[in-house]
């Protein structure tokens, strides 16, 4: 087995697009390059106080999930979009094809866990694709 299965989330570099580094900071923790997953993208996501995300959709077959972990935000569904409050034990199921942001509106930083259920393609997800061009891979630790 050359991909390990278990590991400290802690030492997942965080990956931001150039210019969004005080917006927000996300950490692939499952897919096909960490762990060797075919059928699944887990994803650690960060957004900053104060900060919102642009409004995207994916398209099939990547619904998402949302489960938060720390702080207060909205999420905004739908268009025109539906906000609903989001606090940590929150989950939010998104649709493939349904628009989606958040807000931080919070003092600290939110996070969430984000889960898709197919392995990502270029096309499913720009932050994925901006992170392989940035690094030629979806996945870095420290180690």
């Amino acid at each position: 087995m050359d991909k390990r299965l278990a590991f400290d989330a802690r030492k997942v570099v965080g990956f931001s697009p150039d210019g969004m580094e005080d917006t927000f900071v996300s950490r692939m923790l499952v897919d096909r390059e960490s762990v060797g997953s075919e059928t699944m993208v887990a994803n650690h996501f960060t957004l900053k106080p104060g900060k919102t995300t642009d409004a995207g959709s994916h398209p099939a077959p990547y619904d998402e999930l949302y489960y938060v972990l720390r702080g207060t935000g909205i999420v905004h569904l739908g268009d025109p979009p539906e906000a609903t409050e989001i606090r940590p034990d929150s989950v939010a199921f998104i649709p493939n094809g349904t628009t989606h942001s958040l807000k931080n509106t919070g003092s600290e930083d939110l996070e969430l866990l984000t889960v898709m259920p197919a392995q990502m393609v270029e096309g499913g997800n720009p932050l994925y694709d901006a992170r392989l061009k940035a690094w030629s891979t979806s996945f870095k630790t420290t180690e």
